[in-house]
């Protein structure tokens, strides 16, 4: 019998590497699934931190739903009204007056305070803990910007629509100044094709109207074809769909235009704007379009914003208060049509609510809508959301 000591070596080191090959196998797989274990964790967190923000900002709809069936929040003489108790809750972005809380200026020390058009524009602040999480509810009155829906006229019982020839002026003013104020490359003439295509989309398709437009049946983006809709808009976003209205341009007007209030004695869209809760852009529009007579404004742009500096410096009290914004007695009867009171109680009246909920985790989840209450409804009807 032989004996070969060298192979009891080779066996111990075969079944070494065995080993060795074994353990890093293992290695691996445990790594593996640790990794997916933490994987696994950190989305089930984060899955849950997005549902309690979702469910924390609709908490914030809800309870906007339940104020603003009982409250009139920026009227003072309106029923269950609690503004006088809350002013500190009430902001005006970019308006500075000495010894007032809520408001900022942007302007260096020492320079002439002058009022950006995005001053102006009352909202309404809510703010709560909520355990570990934080919750913003704004509140803005839809009647403070510029109705696009009110450049057109629809009959009582007759087809088709015609334009609005005292209204148009103020939405051509608005689109000038906005486009001026951003330095973006249009002309004027540019800007009115702009606005008989968009009159042209709402004018539920009247053909040989005096103000009918009726330009294209169709329209085109890149492959896609889609009809002229020939009706009102039912969100502003559809202003993406009118020929020349790019992204930029769409950006600067949105916050400036709605398309919701009705008029509801004539059943058309209102063109009445809140002038005491509206922001510079949208007063300097409705005093300057307004003073149109045979096509020409009988304001110039530096008396208008004048106007609209005063009128905005005007519309808070001494003591804090939100109050009715003065108007020049030599406007108001060009007003008349187009101003709508701080102290009316319409019997709808447009809210936009924008819900925020930030979360422990760092998850913010936003929800916006545009609710309109009264009229004895039980609860409000939604006309815009969107969530995410």
């Amino acid at each position: 019998m032989s004996f070969y000591p060298g192979n009891k070596l080779s066996e111990r080191g075969s079944a070494l590497v065995l080993v060795l090959l074994l353990l890093a196998f293992l290695s691996i797989l445990v790594g593996d699934f640790l990794y997916r274990v933490r994987i696994n964790s950190y989305l089930t967190y984060n899955r849950t931190e997005q549902i309690r923000a979702q469910f924390l900002a609709r908490a914030g709809i809800n309870a906007s739903e339940g104020l603003l069936l009982h409250s009139s929040p920026f009227n003072r003489n309106f029923r269950g009204n609690f503004q006088n108790q809350f002013i500190n809750l009430f902001e005006c972005s970019c308006f500075s007056t000495p010894g007032l809380f809520g408001f900022t200026a942007s302007e260096e020390e020492g320079q002439e305070k002058e009022l950006s058009s995005d001053c102006g524009a009352w909202k309404l602040v809510l703010e709560w803990p909520v355990e570990e999480d934080t919750l913003r509810v704004e509140i803005t009155d839809e009647r403070a910007r510029i109705n696009l829906n009110a450049l057109v006229m629809k009959p009582m019982g007759e087809e088709g629509a015609q334009e609005n020839p005292e209204f148009r002026p103020i939405v051509s003013e608005l689109f000038k100044y906005r486009i001026k104020e951003l330095g973006i490359e249009l002309t004027d003439e540019e800007i009115e094709g702009i606005i008989d295509l968009i009159v042209d989309w709402l004018d539920y398709g009247q053909a040989g109207g005096v103000f009918d437009h009726d330009l294209n049946e169709t329209y085109q983006d890149g492959d896609r074809v889609y009809f002229n809709k020939n009706g009102p808009m039912d969100t502003l976003s559809e202003l993406r769909m009118i020929p020349g209205i790019t992204e930029q341009i769409y950006y600067a007007l949105k916050d400036y235009f709605t398309v919701y209030p009705l008029d509801v004695d004539g059943g058309n869209f209102s063109p009445q704007v809140n002038l005491d809760l509206a922001n510079l852009g949208v007063v300097y529009a409705v005093l300057r379009g307004s003073s149109y007579q045979g096509g020409i404004p009988q304001l110039s742009e530096e008396d208008a914003l004048e106007y609209a500096r005063e009128i905005i410096s005007s519309g808070v009290g001494e003591n804090g208060f939100l109050k009715e914004r003065e108007i020049p007695v030599q406007l108001k009867n060009q007003l008349y049509k187009f101003k709508q009171r701080l102290d009316a109680v319409a019997s709808f009246r447009y809210y936009r609510v924008v819900s925020t909920a930030l979360t422990s985790g760092g998850v913010v989840y936003t929800i916006e809508a545009v609710m309109v209450v009264g009229g004895g409804w039980e609860k409000p009807r939604y006309l815009y959301w969107r969530e995410g």
